[in-house]
């Protein structure tokens, strides 16, 4: 006697289908049980010869049961319930706006997972364990969603996934510095600089302090010739470089 599916949330609500290798022997279903308890919302579809109910709530493996209405009782098909899915931690927690970003959530009862969801944007789920699921996130608009995991369970929030703008175009103030280096700048970025991960002067990586949404504090590395450099900016939204952007003199 199959049943699909053969497992669901610990809470009940399943949506479960029961067939019969005899043709139209559920056609007299009086009742439904899990192990002892009744399931609610019992049918039978002639056209399909199928049976269909609701879970009740429950727990572990049980038996599922089909009582005729002259008391004839079927053989026994498990049925497992599933405990709803503990959603730890997610990493990274930001991302550019394009999708591709491999996003990797730990928790439990994640090997069930069926889909995965950024603001409503399905994801694509790549690899599932119990503990541990990798998912690339789809394209998104800038801001913070919710991260929903579906399972055999059920649908489940908890966690927040934020999209980052490209640090767009970069503003160096002052301009100029000493080949000694030590000159206080701000980058000035037109997107989100508060994600940032680096500055490069050239291909020299230079600390730096968040000092806006839009804008970085630095002092400069010393150079290695006279003239112009690079200077780019990582973010969690991607990079960008303003070409000959400061000028050692």
């Amino acid at each position: 006697m199959p049943l699909s599916p053969n497992q669901g949330s610990t809470g009940g609500n399943t949506s479960v289908t029961i067939t019969s290798t005899t043709a139209n022997a559920l056609s007299t279903v009086s009742q439904v049980l899990f192990g002892d308890t009744p399931a609610t919302n019992v049918a039978y579809n002639a056209g399909a010869d199928h049976v269909t109910c609701t879970s009740p709530a429950g727990a572990g493996e049980v038996e599922v049961t089909v009582v005729l209405a002259n008391g004839e009782v079927s053989n026994g098909a498990p049925f497992y319930y599933i405990p709803a899915p503990v959603e730890s931690t997610l990493s990274p927690t930001a991302g550019p706006l394009a999708s591709g970003t491999s996003v990797v959530i730990t928790g439990s009862g994640l090997d069930t997972t069926s889909a995965v969801t950024f603001g409503g944007s399905a994801g694509t789920v790549i690899s599932k364990t119990d503990g541990r699921l990798t998912v690339t996130a789809p394209a998104g608009t800038a801001g913070p969603v919710a991260v929903s995991v579906t399972t055999a369970a059920g649908t489940f929030g908890g966690l927040t996934y934020t999209y980052v703008a490209n640090p767009g175009t970069l503003t160096v103030t002052p301009n100029t510095g000493l080949l000694t280096g030590g000159t206080l700048v701000t980058i000035t970025t037109t997107g989100d600089a508060t994600t940032t991960s680096q500055v490069l002067f050239g291909s020299t990586s230079v600390p730096f302090a968040v000092a806006s949404t839009t804008s970085l504090s630095l002092y400069t590395p010393p150079g290695t010739v006279l003239g112009a450099v690079n200077v780019s900016v990582t973010t969690a939204g991607g990079s960008s470089t303003a070409t000959n952007a400061f000028t050692y003199v």
